[in-house]
């Protein structure tokens, strides 16, 4: 009994970049801001931020923008163990938001928007391995070393687009609402693979104990939310609030499957190795990924005379509780006991959970006034982004997480025309953390399934990023 406990407990987590909700901001100005312009921001990407300030925007307009190339590190130290590191580092085009400000003769004081928009947009392979002479083998049964070798290998990625239509009223000089209903469509890979080997001769012919362990999941997933908000102004003062509905489900399909072998392993210290094995597939699983409401408001001040803007903004996201995100059929294994208490259900369900967290934004513009081309406005920005994630429940398949609190920073440039405006800057991410090690391959034993304890270590995250925006006037 004490194997197949084991073996139901036996999993690899890593990460991937989904519990950071502001890890990306919207349009390149905004981003430029530090996504601190729920008070007033006043360009297309009003339609995500506060779709109430689409009422005061006078031109229609169509807007492009994104990351033209960003790299980025995520590394754990030892993360498999002692000079193990677990690095990735990517290279990429990171596409943010395409988005347009539609105002209509027949509706005056109306204005509506459309916005596409990448959510999330992060990948991360890594891999480690080890191979040594160590003593692993419990005495009885091999006195001395064996040969031992480990390895694990990650490939994660995860994709989530909204696309939404807005509508904002002007109700007086002072005061607007609006709102925005969004589809998210989200796609998600996760493929983690541990193996762990010792050989040894027993005096008369070769002897191995063996873990093997494979676990992966896909789905795609559709789910509706809404975003509705308010918009003051008076001179210089702005202000903002908005309410982020949860997601509503409409349609999810992915695929779990699982394979977990352990092959003459004495987990007992009993003199006799053990040998389990259980795998199953389950296709066309019904999915249900849940988002939080979320709360925001934001306020800006534009200093008499200066050509100053001076902005913050803050939002609440709620906890979202423990859910299935993944459902299985309770069946028995397509090999194995099927007798195990839960089945094939307990060892493929994909389950997700998140704490809840405020996020702050601090931003600041300057117009700099005519020269050669345009009018030209520098800006800086500032905002937290707290991840969400829940320490992850043993045994099961769960929606990676990630472990980073991170501190992004952004400063660029604007230039504007009579009929277009083109912005550009860089951005920068850091964070770190304490994190617990993913799998340990430093002093293994059998009771540990070939592997050693996993202990506490330090994740480091950091990206830099040159993003641009162009934005068409009508």
């Amino acid at each position: 009994m004490r194997v197949l406990l084991m073996l139901v407990m036996f999993s690899a987590t890593l990460s991937a970049q989904d519990q950071n909700y502001w890890n990306q901001q919207y349009g390149t100005r905004s981003r430029l801001l530090g996504g601190a312009v729920v008070g007033g921001c006043d360009d297309t990407s009003a339609g995500f931020y506060n779709p109430a300030r689409l009422a005061w925007i006078d031109n229609p307009s169509l807007s492009v923008s994104g990351t033209l190339y960003q790299m980025d590190r995520f590394f754990i130290e030892d993360g498999a163990g002692r000079d193990r590191d677990l690095a990735a580092t990517n290279w990429r085009v990171v596409p943010s938001l395409v988005s347009g400000i539609h105002l209509l003769d027949f509706a005056p004081g109306h204005a509506f928007a459309h916005t596409i928009m990448a959510r999330n947009y992060s990948s991360n392979n890594v891999s480690a391995r080890r191979q040594a002479n160590i003593n692993v083998i419990d005495e009885s049964r091999s006195p001395g070393n064996e040969d031992y070798t480990a390895q694990l290998n990650a490939d994660l990625s995860l994709q989530e687009y909204w696309a939404g239509l807005s509508w904002a009223w002007k109700i007086t000089d002072w005061l607007s609402v609006g709102a925005t209903s969004f589809g998210a469509l989200r796609i998600e890979k996760s493929s983690v693979r541990t193996r762990a080997r010792a050989v040894w001769f027993n005096g008369t012919v070769f002897e191995a104990a063996s873990v093997i362990s494979d676990q992966f999941f896909s789905y795609t997933d559709l789910r509706a939310l809404a975003k509705g908000g308010i918009a003051i102004e008076f001179g210089g003062f702005k202000a903002g609030l908005t309410i982020t509905t949860e997601a509503v489900h409409l349609w999810g399909q992915g695929t779990a499957s699982r394979d977990v072998e352990i092959n003459n392993v004495d987990t007992n210290l009993n003199g006799v190795g053990d040998t389990v094995v259980f795998n199953d597939r389950q296709e066309n699983r019904r999915t249900e990924i849940r988002s939080p409401w979320s709360f925001a408001m934001g306020l800006e001040y534009r200093v008499e005379g200066t050509g100053t803007r001076l902005c913050v903004s803050t939002e609440y996201f709620l906890p979202v509780g423990n859910y299935v995100a993944m459902r299985a059929d309770n069946r028995g294994f397509f090999q194995g006991l099927g007798g195990l208490a839960g089945g094939s259900k307990d060892f493929l369900q994909v389950r997700d959970s998140r704490n809840g967290v405020m996020n702050v934004a601090f931003g600041v513009s300057q117009e700099f006034g005519e020269w050669l081309i345009g009018h030209w406005t520098g800006y800086w920005g500032f905002n937290t982004d707290f991840s969400a994630d829940v320490n992850k429940r043993a045994g099961g398949l769960s929606l990676g997480g990630t472990d980073f609190d991170l501190y992004h920073g952004a400063t660029g440039v604007s230039v504007r025309t009579d009929k277009s405006e083109f912005a550009i800057g860089v951005h920068v991410s850091v964070g770190s953390n304490r994190v617990a090690q993913n799998i340990n391959f430093d002093d293994p034993t059998e009771p540990g399934l070939l592997f050693g304890a996993s202990k506490s270590t330090r994740g480091v995250y950091w990206s830099v990023g040159l993003a641009a925006g162009y934005t068409y006037f009508f």
